[in-house]
């Protein structure tokens, strides 16, 4: 009986430790499958981008693509976040999209854990467009460095930062500073690409090789024939350098030109004629209907060298100091208020805005625009100062002067005016005047003014302009007092201070002739300041007479003009058509005298151009109507389509081809349209007008 129950009880025991590691068996596998079942996160990459940062302009988009390494079966989703959405924003596919100017973070999560995220700056600014290395290909010794180095455009591109990569690191590899080492013998491609996410790249093409068993006697360095650098000297005029002499003629030269970076040459130059005193630096002049326009990328090749080389016509930079007056009644709305901000982006800053005044800046095409709304609140003289640096590095200075008038008050300013001392007459409003009724009547303050002025100047008879007279009087800088009296309540005064600076005149003379040598009468005319900001004569065009001499009563092609500051000029003499033009580049215009004319003969001749045309002389066909026999004060003659002017009256220059031309005339009374036709062909010769009936 006790055996028995000796053996129940062991049995009871071993029942429960067999229970006891059936439970623990089942306690432990479930966290297993657990485990196995939702798995873990272990990082969250963006795949393409080279960093974790990206460049964009304003208003353009990227979409991010992500990359989720997980084990098990965990969650490969991710969400994404914006840390400003005032710069940049994203929404639930990764797409980011550039809002204004500044940097901003993205963050790609991870759903399944929120710890697991990637970071990319995002910075909305200039993008780098184009990226070029010092070596295109290069030849290598095993165990030796070089340093490339990388070049983005545009300068002012917001990062300028690259990544570097080898394509076979068993063969080379490349530092973050682009500095290769060469590892054993094969081909290798190292490739440097826009850390700012534009996609923009270059590579250089690396061969390495095992070392020579003997190292040979350096040889005497041979420099490789190439072409050093091409500069554009004028608009038909460029500069060509090669690295050592060699004998070439314009025939050699090929020029071409596009005008947007990734397109394709399609426009050919025509070369006139070379230059050189060294065979190494060639002039190269083109001729044709097209001259070097600023901001063209040319190209010049050498084919029977196989060489060529790029270059870019850039604008010029200036340091520019102004200053303008605007005048808004409170309570008015501001708008077509625009200042442009240079060429291209620009970084600028403005102070001193009246209440009530706002900026926006926007950019249109290749240039950006603050442009000014809202309502003035209050009445007053606001001076606003806007400085700016746009993309080429050209800074400018605009002082804004805001006058805000109501009717209550009568505001005067002063006010700055000049002229040339050839000026015969400028007439304008003496000092910046708004509020009371709106009309004001002007009187000088002789006692208060400069008085070698004041017998050169006077108020018009309705008192609302002042009218200076220039000639004659010395340069320099004359005040002028000025009262300001509303016409509807004379209780309302004020005073200003007009500031008038006379500068002395310049002068620029030559010669146009046609295809025989001879003078032409009548041509168009051009003269570009070579300074664009200069204020006295910027751009001066037309149509224009040669001189007349009264001794032999013809025009003997004399250009004249007395009416330019002192400076540098371009002149461009056409046709009347403007079929055919010459330019005349870089000419310093000469001081004038006092009393000089057009004929004195000891005035300095700056160029002499032949325009390929010839003289037509126009006379009526001898069978005309009798009523119009004789007639010669011919209108302004056009061709039968309308789209090109001539000359007016009985002569035309023109170029070899075949004119069908009309033009209008009043003859006793009676309007009639005259026709001629016209083929030049290397002569002068006589064309008759035609009435058709």
């Amino acid at each position: 009986m006790k055996k028995h129950t000796k053996m129940s009880m062991l049995k009871r025991i071993l029942a429960i430790v067999i229970a006891a590691a059936v439970a623990v068996s089942i306690l432990t596998v479930p966290d297993v499958e657990v485990s196995a079942a939702t798995g873990k996160v272990k990082s969250v990459a963006v795949t393409n981008l080279p960093a974790k940062q990206l460049t964009l302009k304003k208003g353009k988009t990227f979409t991010l693509k992500s990359k989720v390494t997980v084990t098990g079966k965990a969650s490969k989703k991710v969400t994404y976040k914006t840390s400003n959405k005032k710069i940049a924003t994203v929404n639930a596919k990764g797409k980011i999209t550039a809002k204004k100017k500044g940097t901003a973070k993205i963050y790609v999560i991870s759903k399944a854990n929120k710890k697991k995220k990637c970071t990319i700056t995002v910075t909305v600014g200039i993008p780098v467009t184009k990226v070029k290395l010092n070596k295109t290909k290069s030849t290598m010794t095993i165990g030796k460095k070089q340093t490339l180095k990388a070049t983005v455009t545009p300068k002012k591109s917001s990062s300028k930062a690259v990544v570097w990569k080898s394509s076979n690191k068993k063969v080379a590899t490349v530092t973050s500073k682009g500095v290769v080492k060469a590892k054993k013998a094969g081909t290798v491609t190292i490739t440097a690409t826009a850390k700012d996410g534009s996609g923009k790249k270059a590579s250089c093409k690396v061969t390495v090789k095992k070392a020579s068993a003997a190292k040979p006697v350096d040889p005497v360095p041979v420099t490789p024939l190439g072409i050093k650098s091409v500069k554009i000297v004028q608009g038909d005029m460029m500069e060509v350098t090669f690295t050592k002499a060699t004998a070439l003629t314009a025939a050699d030269f090929n020029v071409w030109a596009k005008r947007y970076e990734n397109a394709d040459y399609l426009k050919k130059y025509t070369v006139s004629h070379v230059t050189t005193t060294d065979s190494i630096t060639y002039k190269v002049h083109i001729t044709g209907d097209m001259v070097f326009g600023k901001g063209l990328y040319i190209k010049v090749e050498v084919p029977k060298l196989k060489l060529s080389k790029e270059c870019v016509y850039m604008e010029d930079t200036y340091n520019v100091e102004n200053s303008v007056t605007l005048s808004y009644k409170v309570g008015a709305t501001v708008k077509d208020t625009r200042q442009r901000l240079g060429i291209g982006y620009a970084n600028y800053s403005i102070s001193g805005l009246p209440a009530g005044i706002q900026y926006e800046v926007t950019t249109e095409a290749t240039k950006q625009v603050m442009e000014f709304s809202g309502s003035p609140r209050k009445a007053g003289v606001y001076d606003s100062v806007l400085v700016y640096e746009d993309e080429i590095g050209s800074k400018y200075r605009l002082t804004i002067r805001w006058i805000i008038y109501d009717a209550d008050n009568l505001i005067v300013c002063d006010k700055e005016e000049g002229a040339l001392n050839t000026n015969w007459s400028s007439l304008f409003t003496p000092v910046y005047a708004y509020g009371g009724s709106g009309s004001y009547t002007y009187e000088i303050i002789r006692a208060e003014s400069d008085s070698a002025i004041l017998d050169n100047c006077k108020i018009t008879d309705d008192g609302d302009k002042i009218n200076i007279n220039a000639k004659g009087i010395a340069s320099g800088v004359y005040k002028i007092r000025i009262r300001v009296i509303d016409q509807k309540d004379g209780t309302k005064t004020g005073t200003g201070t007009l500031t008038f600076t006379i500068v002395d005149s310049y002068y620029i003379k030559g010669i146009v002739r046609d295809a025989n040598g001879d003078p032409i009468e009548q041509y168009c005319y051009s003269i570009i300041n070579k300074n664009k900001y200069a204020e006295y004569s910027n751009t001066i065009s037309g149509v224009r007479y040669s001189t007349y001499n009264l001794s032999t009563k013809k025009y003997d092609g004399t250009f004249y003009d007395e009416g330019l500051e002192s400076g540098i000029y371009d002149v461009t003499i056409s046709d009347r058509s403007g079929s055919v033009s010459k330019s005349i580049y870089n000419l310093t215009a000469l001081p004038r005298k006092e009393g000089q004319t057009s004929t004195d003969t000891d005035l300095k001749m700056m160029f002499d151009v032949t325009l390929p045309v010839y003289k037509i002389k126009i006379e009526m066909d001898p069978n005309a109507p009798e009523e119009v026999q004789g007639f010669t004060k011919f209108a302004t003659w056009r061709d039968v389509a309308g789209s090109k002017y001539y000359n007016e009256g009985t002569t035309q220059y023109l170029p070899n081809g075949t004119y069908h031309l009309r033009c209008t005339g009043t003859v006793n009374g009676t309007k009639y349209v005259f026709y001629v036709d016209i083929t030049v062909n290397g002569s002068n010769t006589t064309a008759y007008a035609y009435v058709k009936e």
